[in-house]
């Protein structure tokens, strides 16, 4: 996963802050100008605001994100947490608010959380790209009329990045996702079953479906 952090405080005193990368890449910045910048630029898996930021408050940063059409999620630290803040910030576009002395792994179990209601929440019937068409129903997977046979984890990597085609998905959001164990399991797994989709899908067509972006994941071309 990759994270952006917007904290200009000290990470020692925040437990979440200062175990976060166990999870993933953290980029980070003190300053709301460059978190808005760095957000529109980059596709981060999840956005971390702390009270301690230059510029504008975390509310209102947190605010302005939503208006320019972020959609990731938003995380918000506070130090002392409480319910009428906790309301504003989930009214403000923010999608989880939790101490900054919890556990990270308290963190990464709220961010799995979305992740599974995001995914439920898309009620698509089909899916369509590069003469592909993905039937969610079915569980099935045309060339035109041409059924193309899927094994099981192949079809649910093609269905996460039917869901999210067009973006930019890491490797650790596909393993997270696709493998119960996660990132525990071999770290050449996810690619061996990418590989395997592009076999097949070179018996049918010589575009491009699934481009490696180097240093970032994977993007399913529509």
């Amino acid at each position: 996963m990759r994270f952006l952090l917007v904290n200009s405080g000290s990470f020692r005193e925040q437990t979440v802050l200062n175990e976060i990368r166990k999870y993933g890449v953290c980029d980070v910045t003190a300053d709301s100008g460059e978190c808005l910048y760095m957000a529109d630029c980059t596709e981060y898996d999840c956005l971390v605001l702390t009270p301690n930021i230059k510029g504008k408050q975390a509310l209102e940063l947190c605010k302005e994100l939503r208006a320019n059409d972020v959609k990731i999620p938003i995380a918000y630290l506070s130090p002392s947490p409480n319910s009428e803040e906790k309301v504003l910030f989930l009214n403000s576009g923010a999608d989880i608010y939790l101490s900054s002395k919890a556990l990270a792994g308290e963190f990464h179990a709220e961010f799995r959380v979305l992740l599974r209601r995001d995914l439920a929440t898309k009620t698509y019937d089909t899916v369509e790209f590069k003469g592909f068409n993905l039937n969610l129903r079915s569980r099935l997977l045309f060339f035109g009329e041409q059924g193309v046979h899927l094994r099981k984890k192949e079809y649910e990597l093609m269905e996460y990045f039917a869901f999210n085609r067009g973006r930019v998905i890491t490797r650790e959001i596909l393993l997270e996702h696709i493998w119960e164990l996660g990132l525990e399991i071999p770290s050449n797994t996810l690619v061996v079953h990418i590989r395997n989709l592009r076999i097949k899908f070179k018996m049918y067509t010589s575009e491009q479906i699934i481009e490696t972006k180097r240093g970032r994941g994977y993007i399913l071309h529509a």
